[in-house]
């Protein structure tokens, strides 16, 4: 909407091309990372100093958004953890949020369990600063 107010060509979602697996069933991540990162500059400006009348961008390197979980487990302080790929170890994440397999199947156990963690543990956005340049790595 905002390049548009400016006389300029709004993005046309060309990067979603990449995020279906291509003819051969592939997926092209990477490919798609880099057509984001690029259109990310182009309609809001360089990585850490984006703008927008509309929404207000968080700088990765000052609050983690999006940790994933892998070797540096949720030590780390994140606005969301998750885990990520095919091999999730089930066991594991069950373990670290605190039920059981069993209970998660009652929504109301899950939601007095976060209620209750939420109670008793402090919650604060942020991590350490990431050296993440694209196109070699994610973040």
């Amino acid at each position: 909407f905002e390049a548009r107010a400016r006389g300029e060509v709004p993005y046309d979602s060309s990067c979603s091309r990449y995020l279906f697996p291509n003819y051969l069933g592939h997926h092209e991540i990477a490919r798609y990372a880099m057509c984001w990162w690029d259109a990310s500059e182009k309609h809001g400006g360089p990585f850490g100093s984006r703008v927008s009348e509309t929404i207000r961008f968080a700088d990765p390197r000052i609050a983690d958004i999006n940790h994933v979980v892998g070797a540096r487990g949720i030590e780390e302080a994140a606005v969301l953890h998750h885990f990520a790929g095919r091999t999730k170890d089930w066991d594991r994440m069950l373990t670290l949020f605190g039920m059981s397999r069993r209970d998660t199947s009652y929504c109301q156990r899950v939601f007095d369990h976060v209620d209750q963690a939420a109670r008793t543990q402090s919650c604060v956005a942020g991590s350490p600063v990431a050296q993440c340049e694209p196109p070699t790595v994610v973040c």
